[in-house]
C-alpha cells in the first residue's frame, strides 16, 4: 500500500459537512469532428477504461484508515472497482440553458465524494444544445477528483490521459498530453497489526521531525525579519469581507472567457508582467467592482491564496499534491487598472520571495511532521467551535492557475471547446477563483458559497467590465508609445493622415 504524504492526508482530514475537499472540471465538447459526427457514451466510457483504468491506479484505489487515526491513511486497490459506478450519463432538463446548467454542476460539486470507493466521478452531460453558443449536439464531461489525489501538474496528467491531438481516437498508441501520473505498488487486506507497527514506527519519527523543524524554524524567523526590515517582502493584513466567516454547504459556480490575443495585449504593456499578473489583475478589479457596488469595499487590498507548483524534476514520480501557498494582494484599493497591474506584479513577486523564505515544502515538511490525529482534531475543533471565524482570514479568495492545452484536444474524436475549473472551499474563505488558459482564450471561473454570493451573473459582469478596461487602458497606452499622437476608437489605433489601422483584434 502507499501511504498519504501529511499534506495530501490534509485534505482528507479537513474535510467535513459543507466543505468537501475535490477539485471539479467542466468541459465542453463538439463532435462535430468525430467519426459520423456523433460520440455514443459507450466510447467515452472505454476511453476511461483503457486510458484510466490501466494508466493510473491511483484512481482505482480508495482509501484505508489506520485505527484511531493513530497515523495518516493509505491507498490500497478497490477489490470491487467498477468504471461503470465512476462515469455517469446524465442529461440537461429541457429548456436547457447556461444558468441551468451552472447550478447542476454547482448541486453535483457540493455532493462529497464516496470514501468507500475511489475518490473520483465524471458525468457525461448531454442536452447542451438549446445553450446559446453551443455547438450541435455538444455534450459536457464533468469530472470531480479528490484533492488528496492530485494537485495541478499531477491533474494535467490524468487529463492528458483522456485526450488525443488529433480527432482519430482509435489510435493505441495514445501517450498522455502532459506526462505519466506517477505509478504505485497496490495491495488489499493489509492486516491491521502491521498498520499499527508502521504507525509506531512512523510517529516515533515525526518527534524527531518536530525537533528538526523547530531547530530550522529559528533560522526561518530570523531570515523573514530581516526580509521585512530591509523591505524585500511585506506583511500583508487581510481585511474581512463577505468571503470569509461560516462556509454553507452550497454553491454557485460560473465563469467568462477571454480572448487570449486580449491577455497578450494587456501583458505587453510592461516588459516583465506574466499572464498570471494579468488574471490576477482582472480578478482585483472585478472584486473592487463588487464590492464596491455593495458598499463593502475595505480601505485595505484583499489577499488572495495562490497556490505554487515547487515539484521539481527529481519528484515527477511523486503522487499527489506537491505545493506552496503565496498571499497576493489584489490591489483593490487601486482605482487604474494599469496601474494595478503594475503594482499588483510588485506584489506577486514579493509574495514568492516571502514563500520561498518560509521553505518550498515548508507546508509539506510540516504536515509530515505533525500527527494525523491532532491535524484532524485540530481542523475539525477550530470550525466546529467557531473560533477560525474570530480570527483574521489566512486570505480572501483562493486563484489557481490550471495549465491548459497549446493546441485543440480531442475527446472520442470530439473537439473540446472550453474547460474551466471548480476548486474546494476552505473554512473561512468562501470564494475559489480558477485561471485556465488555452491557445485561443483564457477562462475565469468562480466558486463560492451561495450565502457569500447569490449573484454570479452579476460577479461575471465585473470580471468583463474588470478585463474590458484593462484592455482600454493598455491599448491606449501601446497607441501612446507606438505615436505620441495617436488616438484610440473602439479598439482602433488612429494616426493622423495615414486613416484608420487596426490595433488587434478582440
Amino acid at each position: 500500500m502507499e501511504q498519504l504524504s501529511g499534506l495530501d492526508a490534509m485534505f482528507i482530514h479537513a474535510e467535513q459537512h459543507g466543505l468537501p475537499m475535490h477539485i471539479s472540471t467542466l468541459s465542453v465538447y463538439d463532435p462535430s469532428t468525430a467519426p459520423n459526427g456523433e460520440v455514443d457514451f459507450r466510447d467515452i466510457l472505454g476511453i476511461f477504461e483503457n486510458r484510466i483504468q490501466n494508466r493510473v491506479p491511483i484512481l482505482r484505489s480508495r482509501l484505508h484508515q489506520v485505527p484511531f487515526n493513530i497515523d495518516q491513511p493509505y491507498w490500497e486497490e478497490d477489490p470491487n472497482f467498477d468504471m461503470v459506478y465512476h462515469v455517469r450519463h446524465i442529461a440537461l432538463p429541457k429548456p436547457g440553458n447556461w444558468h441551468k446548467l451552472c447550478s447542476m454542476v454547482a448541486n453535483l460539486h457540493a455532493q462529497p465524494l464516496n470514501r468507500r470507493r475511489p475518490l473520483w466521478e465524471a458525468y457525461v452531460i448531454d442536452g447542451l444544445e438549446s445553450i446559446e453558443g453551443m455547438p450541435n449536439g455538444a455534450f459536457a464531461i464533468m469530472m470531480k477528483v479528490h484533492h488528496s489525489v492530485m494537485d495541478g501538474r499531477t491533474g494535467m496528467a490524468i487529463f492528458g490521459n483522456l485526450h488525443t491531438l488529433e480527432p482519430d481516437s482509435g489510435k493505441e498508441s495514445h501517450e498522455s498530453l502532459f506526462g505519466e501520473y506517477p505509478t504505485l505498488e497496490l495491495s488489499r487486506n493489509v492486516s491491521t497489526p502491521k498498520l499499527l507497527r508502521k504507525a509506531y514506527v512512523n510517529n516515533l519519527r515525526k518527534t524527531s521531525r518536530l525537533l528538526k523543524l523547530a531547530l530550522k524554524g529559528i533560522g526561518t524567523y530570523a531570515d523573514v525579519k530581516l526580509a521585512l526590515r530591509n523591505k524585500e517582502v511585506k506583511s500583508l493584513h487581510k481585511p474581512k469581507t463577505r468571503f470569509n466567516g461560516r462556509i454553507s454547504p452550497r454553491r454557485i459556480i460560473d465563469r467568462t472567457i477571454f480572448p487570449i490575443d486580449g491577455i497578450k495585449t494587456i501583458k505587453s504593456v510592461f516588459r516583465n508582467e506574466t499572464v498570471n499578473d494579468v488574471a490576477l489583475t482582472i480578478i482585483g478589479g472585478a472584486l473592487r467592482e463588487y464590492l464596491t457596488a455593495k458598499d463593502e469595499l475595505p480601505e485595505d487590498s484583499l489577499v488572495a491564496g495562490v497556490p505554487i507548483d515547487v515539484r521539481k524534476e527529481e519528484d515527477r514520480d511523486v503522487m499527489g499534491n506537491m505545493i506552496n501557498i503565496m498571499n497576493v494582494a489584489l490591489r483593490t484599493d487601486i482605482a487604474d487598472p494599469l496601474e494595478r497591474l503594475k503594482i499588483l506584479h510588485e506584489e506577486a513577486h514579493s509574495g514568492k520571495v516571502f514563500a520561498h523564505l518560509l521553505g518550498d515544502h515548508s507546508i509539506h515538511d510540516l504536515l509530515d511532521s505533525l500527527y494525523a490525529g491532532l491535524i484532524s482534531w485540530g481542523i475539525r475543533t477550530a470550525v466546529d467551535s467557531g473560533v477560525m471565524d474570530k480570527f483574521p482570514p489566512a486570505n480572501n479568495t483562493i486563484v489557481t492557475n490550471v495549465p491548459g492545452t497549446n493546441q485543440p484536444v480531442y475527446m472520442a474524436g470530439a473537439k473540446m471547446v472550453e474547460s474551466f475549473g471548480m476548486g474546494p472551499l476552505i473554512p473561512n474563505t468562501g470564494l475559489f477563483h480558477t485561471v485556465s488558459t488555452t491557445y485561443d482564450h483564457m477562462a475565469i471561473s468562480f466558486t463560492a458559497c451561495r450565502h457569500m454570493m447569490d449573484d454570479p451573473d452579476f460577479y461575471v459582469s465585473c470580471l468583463r467590465k474588470s478585463y474590458e478596461e484593462l484592455l482600454e487602458a493598455a491599448i491606449a497606452r501601446l497607441a501612446e508609445q507606438t505615436n505620441p499622437k495617436t488616438e484610440v476608437v473602439d479598439g482602433t489605433m488612429v494616426m493622423p493622415g495615414k486613416g484608420d489601422k487596426p490595433f488587434i483584434e478582440h
